[in-house]
């Protein structure tokens, strides 16, 4: 199957990648305090998703219109929308809005550092990626970091928070599922604001869905309790997504995907900066080992030559 990134080369990394990685990594860790934030103050999981959803798909369509990206209603258009918003936005979102109650930061933290293995094995199953020697130990790298943090705070789940801890692994598989099916399924001359824009408007349709079958349509008023935060929330997930589709296409699915590591070192920074929150040397040295794997998936190939 071809796709818009066969144009891409291979090694296409460097600087450029490096800077949207960190970028769309820490606004996505920004987006994260923001949402507890909204929680603590009443408001429910489901709303909560369709408004951030819904609201930077507009603003997101409003700037491919400005842009003149077109956003063909077409078969394959409107399939790539309704799947990868499902994948990418819809299922990893509404799951981890119910189980962070439940679970926590930490073991919430900890599928979310799946994402790059997942997304590296599927990648190399299909082929869209070959595996590489210095890209494989970086994201490994990336991973242990990732543990290194989340570990010392977490603790295995108690017999009734099984069923959480199960449910919250959905959230590492859709995501790694979302990166692959992005690249193979990208239609030709397609656009990234104006693909962004349908897949957030497609994660809005998935939540719109789920609202109306369980009756929470109801509770979308709650979103009065927050609505300076909602809008922040918007704002920062359409900016987000604007770089997170334009680092796909410079640096692929499997490199884009380590954006789960940063968003976790950027937590920390955020908990200690904005809600004095303290951490141990050794979570530091995770957040160290990170950055490390990061930027060995990054130049290893280049220092490799």
């Amino acid at each position: 199957m071809t796709s818009a990134f066969s144009t891409v080369p291979p090694a296409s990394r460097g600087a450029e990648s490096l800077a949207l990685l960190l970028l769309v990594g820490g606004l996505i860790g920004v987006i994260f305090p923001v949402t507890k934030i909204a929680q603590a103050a009443g408001v429910p999981p489901l709303p909560w998703a369709f408004s951030m959803m819904l609201g930077a798909g507009v603003i997101l369509a409003g700037l491919a219109r400005v842009k003149g990206q077109a956003m063909p209603m077409t078969g394959r258009y409107l399939r790539y929308f309704a799947v990868s918003g499902l994948l990418s936005m819809a299922l990893p979102n509404v799951v981890l809005f119910f189980v962070m109650p439940w679970l926590g930061a930490g073991l919430s933290a900890v599928v979310y550092t799946l994402p790059p293995i997942l997304t590296l094995l599927m990648a190399v199953a299909v082929r869209i990626e070959k595996p590489d020697r210095g890209r494989v130990a970086g994201i490994l790298l990336g991973f242990v970091g990732a543990l290194m943090i989340v570990g010392p705070r977490g603790s295995l789940p108690s017999p009734d928070l099984a069923g959480w801890m199960a449910l919250a692994f959905v959230m590492p598989a859709a995501v790694a599922a979302g990166n692959v099916y992005r690249t193979m399924a990208w239609p030709p001359g397609g656009q990234p604001v104006a693909l962004a824009a349908g897949t957030m408007l497609g994660g809005a349709g998935w939540v719109l869905l789920a609202l109306l079958g369980t009756g929470a349509v109801a509770d979308l008023p709650a979103l009065g309790l927050a609505p300076w935060l909602a809008l922040l929330q918007i704002a920062v997930t359409a900016l987000t997504y604007v770089l997170y589709f334009r680092l796909q296409v410079v640096a692929g699915p499997v490199y884009l995907s380590q954006i789960g590591y940063v968003a976790t070192s950027v937590g920390l920074g955020t908990g200690t900066l904005l809600f004095g929150e303290r951490y141990s040397p050794w979570v530091w040295g995770g957040a160290a080992v990170i950055v490390l794997g990061v930027l060995l998936v990054s130049f290893g190939r280049r220092f490799a030559r």
